[in-house]
């Protein structure tokens, strides 16, 4: 999780809005040194979206159409699809998807097997490290830390890079737990499930940065912030300093 950036871009949640992701990257990419996507690429929110396929397509191709280098991580939403693909699962298979969400649908998953690129696949992260700051689809809870400490967090990234590379049937609670806030039975939200509101705590030695729960506005908890304003916001990380930038909805 080495991290050398001076000027990192970070989007938030995509959902296939392909057109506002590029926007932001012709704006915004030639000065940044890093770009950071927070997940969640698929299952749309906007009419402006693009199918599943043009998605991938246009996921595959960033890294040889931008400079700078991109990390990409895993939402709640890209998970059913990620363990479809990884045990070739098909649509009408009659065990239950362990990662199912309610947006889910079985049948974009063989679209997804058919261009998403294995390249992208490899490049997916759990979270990420930038300028002192931790980011992430929904955020990292203290009580999925062993150690609140440099150590702890590493540890906890070596455990789940495997995991997101082939998602297990029994899922990672530190990655995919979901809590009561979000329907779930599970004691604390995962990585890609924690509810900024209801469970979110800016209580670890970094600040953090992160998506997922949906607010018209960008909202701050202490030092942390979540970014996910239906494609309006994305954030400019330069000398530890977060800096909120906004693109205009559809």
């Amino acid at each position: 999780m080495n991290d050398s950036s001076q000027h990192c871009l970070v989007l938030p949640d995509i959902h296939q809005n392909i057109d506002w992701a590029e926007a932001i990257l012709q704006k915004e990419a030639p000065a940044a040194d890093r770009i950071v996507v927070l997940g969640d690429y698929f299952d749309t929110k906007v009419e402006a979206a693009a199918d599943v396929a043009q998605t991938c397509l246009y996921l595959s191709q960033l890294e040889k159409r931008y400079d700078a280098p991109f990390t990409f991580l895993v939402g709640n939403h890209d998970l059913p699809y990620l363990y479809d693909l990884h045990h070739q699962r098909r649509p009408d298979a009659s065990d239950r998807n362990p990662y199912f969400n309610g947006a889910y649908n079985p049948y974009l998953s063989e679209s997804i097997q058919g261009h998403l690129a294995p390249q992208f696949l490899r490049k997916l992260e759990p979270f990420a490290f930038a300028q002192g700051w931790i980011l992430s689809h929904a955020g990292l809870h203290p009580r999925h830390l062993a150690s609140p400490d440099s150590a702890g967090l590493q540890a906890l990234y070596d455990a789940l890079k495997p995991q997101v590379l082939r998602l297990p049937s029994d899922k990672p609670q530190a990655l995919a737990a979901i809590g009561a806030a979000r329907g779930g039975t599970d004691a604390h939200g995962g990585i890609v499930w924690q509810d900024w509101f209801k469970e979110f705590e800016d209580a670890l030695p970094w600040p953090q940065i992160v998506g997922h729960t949906l607010i018209p506005d960008p909202n701050q908890k202490g030092r942390s912030w979540d970014l996910d304003t239906k494609n309006g916001s994305y954030g400019i990380l330069r000398g530890g300093e977060l800096e909120i930038r906004s693109h205009p909805k559809e």
